[in-house]
């Protein structure tokens, strides 16, 4: 069995999700599956283990038995960064760790999954790059790239990189405009290079989306009303700053919104809920009036109160709007459907065969 290491030309590409959406769908198909994130940056404490947060979750979607220490063996936090600048000795036993953790996850299994850290280069001066771990364990990495016009000369650059170990790619989040020209263009190109395509995946609104419960925890916000609710996703935002008879009109172009708007601005804060709002975002540290709060209430839209003005709001949302991932349970099913739908499942596994 030759394991999949699944690396991105830069971050927030979509490593994990896929990674969830393919895990589930082997599953489906019957295959014991196995996932591993050999070097984690994301630490976070569960019991008395020090783990990857992603590997974590992931491991819980999967309901996966595996020790966590193997599932996520390295994990490069801050502390451990500096140590090792400090004494490179220290990580003399990194490779080992990994591969040790990977022959305990791999018994039993049909294929084992691994994700990459943020980039190739994460652990490159500890040898634990994803080129290192590729050549350790005999793993084909399969490259997730981030749709970007000059795409091709990226993916030429991790061919070469990797050599043996380049298995192929997947271009994620490709914006509609750019289908055509990747189809015309990119694809035959790639293919009279013999670059295997695993697949082109489309951006998609709910992959992209946030939960309200997120955003409150992101901004530091307290939620006033319809606290059952903020588990639901808002797609799209929109900012509050105009008349109410204007602000009618403007709000009911989009659905599924947040409207951010100053805390003293009950007439824009009524408007936005007579239309389709997931969410009021009130800026200044201001207390709405108990007309809207009981409107809000009565109709089930969260208001989070926020202490920061609208600007500095809007600046902190667009931050976790880029990072969105894939950490709400609402989002699984949309994975899964789109990898069923735009990955080569079987051209995958001919790669795993020994």
């Amino acid at each position: 069995m030759i394991p999949l290491l699944f690396t991105s030309n830069q971050p927030f590409s979509g490593k994990s999700s896929l990674c969830v959406g393919i895990g589930s769908v082997l599953r489906d198909m019957g295959l014991k599956v196995g996932y591993m994130k050999p070097v984690g940056t994301l630490p976070v404490k569960v019991g008395d283990i020090i783990t990857d947060e992603d590997a974590h979750y992931i491991s819980k979607i999967f309901g996966m038995k595996d020790d966590l220490a193997d599932i996520s063996p390295v994990i490069l936090s801050e502390d451990s960064y500096r140590n090792c600048l400090k004494d490179i000795k220290l990580s003399s036993n990194f490779l080992e760790k990994i591969s040790k953790a990977f022959n305990n996850i791999k018994q039993d299994k049909d294929v084992v999954l691994l994700e990459g850290a943020k980039s190739i280069e994460d652990g490159l001066f500890l040898g634990i790059s994803s080129r290192d771990i590729c050549k350790k364990i005999k793993a084909k990495t399969i490259v997730i790239f981030k749709y970007c016009p000059e795409i091709v000369d990226q993916v030429l650059f991790y061919k070469e990189y990797f050599n043996n170990n380049f298995g192929g790619i997947i271009i994620n989040l490709i914006p509609e405009e750019s289908i055509g020209y990747l189809k015309d263009f990119i694809l035959p190109f790639l293919s009279n290079k013999k670059i295997n395509v695993f697949g082109c995946v489309t951006s998609d609104k709910v992959l992209s989306s946030v939960s309200i419960k997120e955003m409150a925890r992101h901004l530091d916000g307290k939620v006033l009303s319809a606290k059952d609710n903020v588990d639901e996703l808002v797609e799209t935002f929109m900012l509050g700053a105009m008349g109410q008879e204007q602000a009618l009109k403007f709000f009911r172009m989009k659905a599924n919104k947040a409207v951010i708007t100053g805390g003293d601005r009950a007439d824009i804060q009524l408007a936005a809920l007579e239309t389709n709002t997931r969410c009021l975002i009130l800026t200044g540290n201001f207390q709405p009036s108990s007309v809207v709060l009981g409107r809000a209430e009565e109709i089930g839209v969260p208001i989070i109160l926020v202490k920061y003005d609208t600007l500095t709001t809007v600046e902190k949302l667009n931050v976790i709007i880029d990072h969105s991932g894939f950490h709400e349970f609402k989002k699984i099913d949309k994975i899964i459907q789109i990898t069923k739908e735009f990955i080569d499942i079987e051209g995958l596994l001919k790669f795993t065969k020994n």
